[in-house]
């Protein structure tokens, strides 16, 4: 299923989403500092495979982003 947007409204979204996605791995990032420095393991593994998704996902909308054409 397609999904009737016109392309500004989806490059809108993709950017927002890029930004937001950027703003939850930085989080994350600080997370697993504050994690490293308590020596809790668990949560820093925690940390690092929610960074790996988030990366994958920002890939993901740039290059959805870059297949509409800037």
């Amino acid at each position: 299923m397609s999904f009737n947007l016109s392309i500004e409204a989806k490059r809108s979204l993709l950017i927002q989403r890029i930004e937001s996605l950027n703003l939850e791995g930085y989080q994350h990032e600080l997370n697993k500092k504050s994690a490293e420095a308590l020596g809790n393991q668990d949560v820093v593994e925690q940390s690092n495979q929610a960074i790996e998704i988030i990366k994958s996902a920002i890939a993901v909308h740039e290059t959805e982003l870059a297949d509409l054409g800037e």
